[in-house]
């Protein structure tokens, strides 16, 4: 069979064609082993790339310790689930992208050769290239559903560091917290087995009770199992403060406060962002984006509607050697194919994201006002509680001396020392709370406009 010059031209740039926006397969094999780091002296964190609200000049030297802002830069840089996330986000933008492009023409070529033929007969071929010229009158409203549909990828993902960032504070909170309350058990802790065993030499040589032996065990019972729940906690909050981090469990942190300290907002501060709430909260805007690519999904099945034009050119040789020139012109009438349906679809699927949309911010301000009124009510505890703390020092110093002398009993000192030492785990159990429920506000408020970016740049996200 032989190509004449022309036919031959034509394969080559229909091969070219095809071949030039070709993509190339790498294998990439699955990892075989975890990703966890046992500490973070490997970590390079660059602050000068990191933006996180309200964060000021922090140079990052874990030398000096890690306060609640180290933890949230950790976080945000260094999270497992971040970075699963900002992978499917640059996965989803690049659907997002495709589904915006226009379709691209079609091109046909066919060959006949006929056999049995006398010499004056020839090949036969055929060749055509035919647009869909439908799609120019829908490619607007996809180009804009692509785009919106990017952005709300785009603005779950900086929700989700958001709260990354957010949690990384809170168990930085409970982790602290738990250790100081841990170092203040442990102290008094020892001070009471120091006792306990001063006390049993001195039951043994027939100085003191049985019964007052009895009450220095039971005391020195209660701190242990106290430290040991206390403990437990602690363990607790620094395992999953590490798995946040994506260190390995166990990893040692040292943790130290910092002059993060929170205020709560005014009542009239509070009001203005719950009015902002729309333009603060990224998973609402993120809603809201969705809502604008379904919108335009929406316009895009009504313009679908119009009867669909398929243009085409042809050029053309029969075994006669008789060389033709033409075009085609396909008309189809979608609305005799159920494209109603297809536009009531789409608007019951918009109809679903606006409800979506209405019980996300309904909830969101419920949370808000929830969380402030329990956080005025803990304010008021937490004030009452430091009010009392310096008076029941003095009083278990005075009744250390008292006992010491003889003037109190037993019974009523260990009493005092246990009221004393619940009242100060207490104080420090509200201050914890206090932090978590001003961070938990801080989360549920969003980001002010101005600082709506993601915190890292997406390749120091990925190092």
């Amino acid at each position: 069979m032989r190509i004449g010059p022309k036919n031959r031209l034509w394969v080559a740039c229909l091969l070219s064609g095809s071949l030039a926006g070709c993509a190339l397969y790498h294998a990439k094999p699955l990892p075989r082993k975890p990703d966890l780091r046992a500490g973070i002296a490997p970590l390079r964190v660059d602050v000068s790339n990191i933006h996180l609200p309200g964060l000021k000049p922090h140079p990052f030297d874990p030398a000096k310790g890690l306060d609640m802002t180290d933890m949230a830069i950790l976080a945000v840089v260094n999270n497992p689930a971040l970075r699963t996330a900002r992978a499917q986000a640059r996965a989803g933008e690049a659907q997002a992208f495709v589904a915006g492009l226009l379709p691209g023409p079609q091109i046909n070529y066919s060959l006949d050769q006929p056999t049995h033929q006398a010499s004056q007969y020839t090949n036969a071929y055929s060749a055509g290239l035919a647009y869909d010229l439908t799609a120019l009158l829908t490619h607007g409203a996809a180009k804009a559903a692509a785009r919106a549909s990017a952005k709300q990828v785009d603005l779950n993902l900086l929700w989700q560091e958001w709260q990354v960032a957010q949690q990384a504070r809170f168990l930085f909170v409970a982790c602290l917290e738990n250790g100081r309350k841990l170092a203040l058990l442990e102290k008094l802790r020892d001070s009471m087995q120091s006792r306990y065993a001063a006390e049993r030499r001195a039951y043994t040589a027939g100085n003191v009770s049985l019964t007052s032996l009895g009450l220095d065990l039971a005391a020195l019972q209660n701190v242990q199992t106290l430290a040991g729940s206390v403990t437990t906690g602690r363990n607790a909050a620094c395992r999953s403060l590490d798995e946040i981090l994506g260190l390995d469990p166990g990893a040692t942190l040292n943790l130290v406060a910092g002059d993060d300290a929170r205020i709560s907002p005014s009542r009239s501060v509070l009001e203005k962002a719950l009015a902002m709430l729309p333009e603060r909260r990224p998973d609402l805007l993120a809603l809201q984006y969705g809502y604008k690519s379904q919108d335009e999904n929406v316009w895009r099945a009504v313009l679908a509607q119009f009867p669909g034009i398929n243009f085409g050119i042809t050029r053309g040789q029969d075994t006669s050697d008789v060389h033709t020139t033409g075009f085609s012109v396909n008309i189809s009438f979608p609305f005799l194919t159920g494209s109603t349906a297809v536009v009531h679809a789409a608007s019951a699927t918009r109809n679903a994201l606006w409800q979506q949309y209405q019980q996300r911010l309904d909830e969101a301000v419920s949370e808000v006002q929830l969380i402030r009124a329990d956080l005025s009510v803990l304010e008021r505890e937490l004030a009452d509680a430091r009010a009392t703390v310096p008076d029941a020092r003095q009083m278990l110093t005075s009744a250390r001396a008292a006992y010491a002398h003889g003037d109190l009993t037993a019974p009523a000192y260990y009493d005092l020392s246990m009221a004393v030492l619940n009242r100060e785990l207490g104080t420090m159990d509200l201050e914890a709370q206090q932090q978590q429920l001003q961070i938990a506000l801080e989360t549920l408020l969003g980001l002010p406009p101005q600082d709506l970016q993601h915190p890292v740049p997406a390749d120091e996200g990925q190092s």
